[in-house]
């Protein structure tokens, strides 16, 4: 049985104290009954055994393909870290896997509040513990307030295969 692994390591830098805060709130996982968000400790005893209606990150409640049921965890590892401006960053990475995807839709929504005019980028690995045939890869994400863009190994490799047999690549 082979491993998979999609890895990055990037940060939003110099952060304010409102943007920090801003983001661990987004972390929060959150248990949702009829519209109205609990924080995991503090759903009302008489909600204890309904099934909640939404559970996971805040941040992700308005994400349209999420699936709740993937887990309520972020799906990377972060950190608030001092900085050598002696600002604060906000570290996004992983070690073995993690969900590009949640992540640009994190950073879009940061940047739509605090950022409208920055972009932010991410480039990822993807990789196998074992030698397998179209396991290994990587790409990209340009992310600003309007507008996520993605770009993958596997598709530029499948866009040049394409273009060839149109007639040439230029």
């Amino acid at each position: 049985m082979a491993d998979y692994y999609t890895e990055f390591s990037e940060v939003i830098p110099n952060l304010t104290g409102e943007e920090q805060d801003w983001l661990a709130d987004q972390l929060r996982v959150v248990q949702v009954y009829g519209g109205k968000e609990y924080l995991e400790d503090q759903v009302p005893e008489s909600l204890a055994d309904v099934e909640p209606d939404w559970h996971g990150c805040r941040a992700y409640r308005d994400m349209d393909d999420y699936d709740p049921d993937s887990g309520p965890e972020p799906h990377f590892d972060y950190a608030f870290d001092r900085n050598d401006n002696h600002g604060r960053d906000f570290w996004v990475g992983t070690t073995e896997y993690g969900r590009v995807d949640c992540v640009g839709h994190l950073v879009q929504k940061f940047l739509k509040k605090f950022r409208p005019n920055d972009y932010w980028s991410l480039t990822y690995s993807a990789s196998c513990s074992k030698p397998r045939v179209g396991a290994f890869g990587g790409g990209a994400v340009f992310v600003t307030a309007d507008k996520i863009v993605w770009c993958n190994a596997h598709d530029f490799v499948e866009q040049q295969r394409r273009a060839l047999e149109e007639g040439g690549i230029e």
